[in-house]
This record gives structure tokens, C-alpha cells and sequence, in this order.
């Protein structure tokens, strides 16, 4: 295994530890909003939560990003886990409003539309150009996307949050 090749692992490891953590322990705010995955985990026992997206991460660049057909990977891992987010907002968006604020709701809808919207840009240029580390920054800039705005809880916060 190649040092660059560690860096992105690991580095991307420890960065989305660090996302998934503040993500739960930071006052939630359109800015920070909670990952629904992220929340249900945090009633785990033995602080697994920040651990999901890591591990999940570790594993798909350990095991999946040395095959050539990685970058296309990424790719359709990106459009779905998008097609998804948008499914996951029409069905919460009036959720969101009545608990969160219309204003609240527009601004984390954005973050995930222009998040993805790059992280699509960036994976398709992965598969156009056929750099490795163009499909692994499109991978980790995903992984970010899933610890930190993806999927938000749009509901009542009972901890803080109106």
C-alpha cells in the first residue's frame, strides 16, 4: 500500500470521525444540521456513532477503490445516495418547516443540493479523467456529505433546537 494511497485512508478516516462527532455534540443549527443515521446511532452504547461513516469509508477504500472500475463506483454511489437525499426531502420538507423553519430547512436542503451537486461534478471527473485520487477526493467528499448535512433531522429537536 502506497503512502499517498494511506493518506487519503486514513486521513479521510479521521476527518469524517471528526465530522461525525460535532455533528452530535455541537448545538444543532442549519449550519450543523444532525445526519439522521448519525442521530439514531448516537443511542448506541459505547460511542459508535462517530465511528459508522469511518468505518464504512475505511472499508470501501481498503477494498474497492484498487479495482479500475472504482471511479464509476463512486460515481453511482454518489448519484444514488443523491436521488435518495432528494426522496428523503420531499417526504420531510413540511416536517422540517413546522419544526425547523422554513429558513432552516431552505439553507440545509442548499448545503445538500450544492454538496452533492459538486461531489457529482467531481466523481464524474474521476470517471473522465481516470485519476485515482480525483475518484478518491469524489468518495471522501461523499462520506463528508453523509457525516455532516445528508439526511438531516428535520423533526422536533428535544435537545435545544425549536
Amino acid at each position: 500500500m502506497d503512502y499517498p494511497y494511506k493518506k487519503w485512508m486514513y486521513g479521510g478516516a479521521i476527518l469524517l470521525a471528526i465530522v461525525s462527532g460535532v455533528s452530535i455534540f455541537g448545538e444543532p443549527n442549519a449550519w450543523l444540521p444532525v445526519p439522521l443515521p448519525i442521530l439514531v446511532l448516537a443511542f448506541f452504547p459505547f460511542g459508535m456513532y462517530p465511528l459508522l461513516t469511518p468505518i464504512l469509508y475505511l472499508l470501501i477504500v481498503k477494498y474497492l477503490s484498487p479495482h479500475k472500475y472504482f471511479a464509476k463506483f463512486v460515481l453511482a454511489l454518489t448519484i444514488f445516495f443523491s436521488l435518495l437525499n432528494i426522496w428523503y426531502f420531499q417526504i420531510y420538507w413540511a416536517e422540517g418547516v413546522k419544526h425547523q423553519g422554513v429558513t432552516h430547512t431552505r439553507i440545509v436542503a442548499i448545503e445538500n443540493f450544492v454538496g452533492f451537486g459538486a461531489a457529482i461534478a467531481v466523481a464524474i471527473y474521476g470517471v473522465i479523467s481516470g485519476k485515482r485520487s480525483i475518484a478518491l477526493a469524489a468518495n471522501l467528499l461523499l462520506f463528508l456529505l453523509l457525516s455532516w448535512c445528508a439526511f438531516p433531522f428535520l423533526g422536533k429537536l428535544g435537545f435545544g433546537g425549536s
